[in-house]
């Protein structure tokens, strides 16, 4: 798995997960690369989710339908990103959670038995166990901070800041569900920052 990383994604990869290379390449070594399709379910939701993903190179989005079979786009995620639904990886439960592919990608996932592996061998991955946790939980008080703090522009603004390029390829039905507006707000959004108003 470790071969299919460019030397400067591994050294970003080692920074963002506060790993050495030597512990960054053991922990590869339980993860398995992945080439999705754009429109591919990574996980078609409705069961446990026992993994959990990184991206390397392309685009997800998470979404769930409402009680009236309405689809919401709640995470839109980009190169460099974790996910997955933690909350089903810890507990067992099922997700509610589908989780589709915007654009050709290409993953690595670890799975909680072979994470578990890691934690029985040696203490020292029981405190990266703790950080994986923690990187969940910022990425979840982001998503709430956006909501909560930005209006829809402004974190329109943040995703395009994050990855333009990607951030153009997807569908403006998915990003204008995730930013909580209709399309054509949107639309007058996209026109009104072209206009540099």
């Amino acid at each position: 798995m470790s071969s299919c990383l460019s030397p400067i994604l591994k050294k970003s990869l080692a920074f963002q997960l506060g790993l050495p290379m030597d512990r960054l390449e053991e922990f590869l070594g339980i993860c398995v690369f992945e080439k999705l399709g754009k429109n591919q379910l990574v996980y078609p939701g409705n069961r446990c989710f026992d993994r959990l993903y990184f991206i390397v190179d392309g685009a997800v989005r998470t979404f769930y339908h409402t009680d009236m079979d309405e689809e919401i786009s709640y995470l839109l995620q980009v190169n460099g990103d974790f996910f997955g639904d933690y909350e089903s990886f810890i507990t067992g439960q099922k997700s509610r959670f589908t989780i589709q592919v915007m654009v050709d990608s290409e993953f690595f996932y670890f799975t909680k038995s072979s994470l578990l592996t890691l934690v029985n061998r040696e203490a020292f991955w029981l405190e990266f166990k703790s950080r994986i946790a923690d990187l969940a939980f910022l990425d979840a008080k982001e998503r709430i901070n956006e909501l909560l703090f930005y209006n829809p522009e402004k974190r329109y603004l943040n995703l395009l800041t994050k990855n333009p390029e990607i951030v153009q390829k997807i569908p403006q039905k998915y990003l204008s569900s995730y930013l909580g507006i209709t399309p054509q707000s949107l639309s007058r959004i996209r026109k009104r920052l072209a206009a540099g108003c």
